[in-house]
């Protein structure tokens, strides 16, 4: 029996020893196993952080860009403003020359109306009555021209300045008023 004895020690040894080397075995490859884990989330990281990286360099060329836009937009926006400002004190100007011009020409039709015989003013200037005489009028027929006659017209308007209608009368355009 002590055969048997022996061979179970050697058996147990043997068993003892393939355990011992498992377990040895079991904590490198775990050890290596968690050190390529750990390497791997670090590579896993990396790329992360680098992508992270990518994204804000884009998303700063694209801030500056927005920001140069802005920038041209607001120098537009002044540039509109000056040409208002500009277009305005044109309009100003050309609204003063069309005053002067109106003014002259009011002038011009003042001292036309003075001249004309045909006119009669009051003793401010203002008009109260202008005949107008047309000797020959001619119209236009499908026969082709004809001559309607000769005739006279009077006409009496409305004074700008007073807003009267005034009435015709006997009286002498360079006297004091009427009779």
């Amino acid at each position: 029996m002590d055969n048997v004895d022996t061979w179970v020690w050697v058996l147990i040894a043997v068993v003892a020893l393939l355990l011992l080397l498992g377990l040895v075995w079991a904590l490198t490859k775990g050890k290596k196993a968690k050190e390529q884990h750990k390497l791997e989330k670090e590579r896993e990281h990396r790329e992360e952080a680098q992508r992270l990286r990518e994204e804000a360099r884009e998303a700063t060329v694209n801030a500056r860009q927005t920001e140069a836009g802005a920038a041209a937009a607001r120098a537009d926006a002044e540039q509109a403003r000056l040409d208002a400002e500009r277009l305005e004190q044109r309009a100003g100007n050309l609204e003063n020359e069309a005053a002067e011009v109106h003014q002259h020409a009011e002038h011009h039709i003042t001292k036309a109306d003075k001249l004309d015989p045909d006119v009669t003013t009051d003793k401010h200037g203002n008009v109260t009555e202008r005949r107008e005489t047309t000797s020959t009028r001619d119209t236009t027929s499908a026969e082709g021209p004809s001559t309607a006659g000769d005739y006279t017209e009077t006409r009496t308007e409305v004074t700008r300045e007073e807003g009267f209608r005034a009435q015709p009368t006997d009286r002498d355009p360079d006297g004091p008023g009427p009779r």
